[in-house]
């Protein structure tokens, strides 16, 4: 009864980690830090057989279901991966800038703060000058060199067109460039993954004894239902997912609970 025991008389005092593994090769999918709270919420059906009187025979229990939420105090790539069912890329990730940038009338050409990617001789996808004192702005085209009404671009410099010449104004460039990044994307037609999770906690006695408490998930399927509150304060990332019963490996059950008390 001594280890039984030890299942009773303690509470959670916090959630370290979640940590989720590949259910085919137990390769280490992510790992949440900075849990703010989390829920495994559990429910079944019941009704009930009457006889005379309607009163209650016995209740006939079914559909055992296994629900979880939560929230992380980050935002996490590898979790977004999981709920959206893509894979993270690493490495040339493109992004969209938007410059106005201001010329005087000796400028024939402007320096962008990226250098433009895309196909050669079609790095820039807009640009628009307005001249001083003018109530109109003229959008130009992309040309191996200036020409009166089209511009050049080559290692992040524009030529403007030559009948901006002797004129002051500003440049409106919209562009593509490339950096060293991270993305994850949102597609379609791809849904959440499914792992086998570990969720571990820390908890305490009355005698101050402190437990690892290890919540284990066998098939944890998550779902893409999650938003993301932007500006303000800090953005959490917020999560939610099934335990899903785990025939494939012999076994009926969503997740066991388990305990050991630590060292002092």
């Amino acid at each position: 009864m001594a280890n039984i025991a030890m299942l009773e008389g303690w509470t959670i005092t916090s959630v370290e980690t979640i940590e989720n593994y590949s259910r085919t090769d137990d390769t280490c999918l992510s790992i949440l830090d900075e849990i703010k709270n989390v829920s495994l919420e559990n429910s079944e059906d019941s009704s009930d057989v009457t006889g005379k009187n309607d009163q209650a025979l016995f209740t006939l229990k079914k559909n055992k279901a296994v629900s979880g939420s939560g929230s992380s105090g980050y935002i996490s790539g590898n979790l977004m991966a999981l709920q959206t069912g893509s894979d993270p890329v690493a490495g040339k990730i493109e992004f969209r800038k938007r410059e106005v940038i201001k010329f005087d009338t000796s400028a024939t050409t402007i320096t962008l703060a990226e250098t433009a990617s895309g196909t050669a001789g079609a790095e820039i996808l807009k640009l628009i000058v307005t001249i001083d004192g003018e109530d109109t702005s003229t959008e130009y085209k992309q040309a191996t060199a200036a020409e009166a009404d089209k511009f050049s671009y080559a290692a992040g410099v524009i030529t403007l067109p030559t009948e901006t010449k002797s004129k002051s104004g500003s440049v409106e460039v919209i562009y593509n460039y490339e950096k060293d990044g991270a993305s994850v994307g949102n597609k379609s037609g791809t849904y959440g993954k499914t792992t086998h999770t570990f969720i571990n906690c820390l908890g305490k006695n009355i005698c101050d004894e402190i437990y690892f408490i290890q919540i284990e998930i066998y098939r944890c399927d998550w779902n893409a239902n999650f938003t993301f509150e932007l500006g303000g304060d800090g953005v959490e990332h917020p999560f939610e997912f099934k335990s899903l019963v785990d025939k494939c490996h012999g076994d009926d059950g969503f997740w066991s609970f388990k305990v050991y008390k630590k060292a002092a």
